[in-house]
């Protein structure tokens, strides 16, 4: 009898080990997905262009656009040199205005309440987004996924293809 209740005993702490074993598992697995959902192209995309017009938004106060850039760690190294190719370009064949528009809005004027999601082609890795309050202004933000982590490779008309752009 004595050996029934030990054995009872072994096998109850062994479940409970089990149980909070388990508790751990799910529980760290819960972290994984949380970790994965902060890291989804919609938010990314959202978080680099709705920072973007709040930069915009200060006016004289602002950073500028490729310093901006630069300092952003939502956009790839291949975003940063062609987002600084085109406005040097620009500034080399007209010193006076420049590129007169903003790239990465593709527009002199922009939604300056930001931006909400409208669509993702998971085949392409291509988002729209559109403005807030103004809704007929589309953007198209090219994805791309590196080292687990989503990135902005395209925006406005740094490494957007014409097909993909939104007539203005």
């Amino acid at each position: 009898m004595k050996q029934i209740i030990f054995i009872l005993t072994i096998l109850l702490l062994l479940s409970c080990g089990q149980n909070s074993n388990s508790k751990t598992r799910s529980e760290s697995n819960l972290t994984e997905i949380e970790k994965q959902n902060d890291n989804i192209p919609k938010e990314i995309a959202l978080k680099f262009i709705n920072s973007y017009v709040e930069n915009s938004n200060k006016m004289q106060k602002s950073i500028g656009i490729i310093e901006w850039v630069n300092l952003n760690n939502l956009t790839t190294n291949n975003f940063k040199t062609e987002l600084k190719k085109i406005i040097e370009e620009a500034d080399r064949i007209d010193p006076e205005f420049g590129l007169e528009f903003d790239p990465i809005f593709n527009a002199q004027d922009y939604p300056e309440e930001g931006f909400e999601f409208e669509s993702f082609d998971d085949k392409t890795d291509f988002l729209v987004v559109k403005g807030k309050e103004w809704t007929d202004f589309k953007l198209t933000i090219k994805m791309v996924h590196e080292n687990d982590n989503w990135f902005v490779d395209g925006c406005g008309i740094v490494n957007i293809p014409n097909d993909k752009l939104f007539e203005r």
